[in-house]
């Protein structure tokens, strides 16, 4: 099951762009919590974060997409179909998985920021 995941994971164009923003996210997350006498706003764009579920979002379309031009061109079977919506949902999946963690990390930091300051 677990390699299942990851294969669908890795088949997605989508999917590897959530991955690498999210890497870039946390990587910033990391280095401010390790070093806290920088800025959060510097280190940590919440832009950067906020992407994560539209990335995801744009992954659901493409697979409804996908979906919908297999049946648009007679293609059929449950499979066909059912593969389209899956891809559709693992990206909103990835995307939310990715971003939720570093929004609660960075409502931390911003948080000890004002303590400290």
């Amino acid at each position: 099951m677990i390699t299942e995941f990851i294969s669908d994971i890795t088949s997605s164009s989508v999917s590897w762009i959530i991955l690498l923003v999210a890497l870039v996210c946390y990587q910033r997350l990391a280095t401010h919590w390790l070093s806290p006498e920088k800025d959060c706003e510097d280190s940590v764009s919440p832009v950067l974060i906020s992407i994560l579920p539209l990335l995801g979002l744009l992954g659901t379309i493409i697979g409804l997409l996908d979906s919908f031009t297999a049946m648009q061109y007679g293609l059929s079977g449950m499979e066909l179909f059912s593969s389209g919506i899956g891809d559709a949902l693992l990206t909103t999946q990835l995307g939310l998985l990715c971003a939720v963690p570093a929004w609660l990390v960075y409502s931390a930091l911003q948080s000890r920021q004002r303590r400290e300051a």
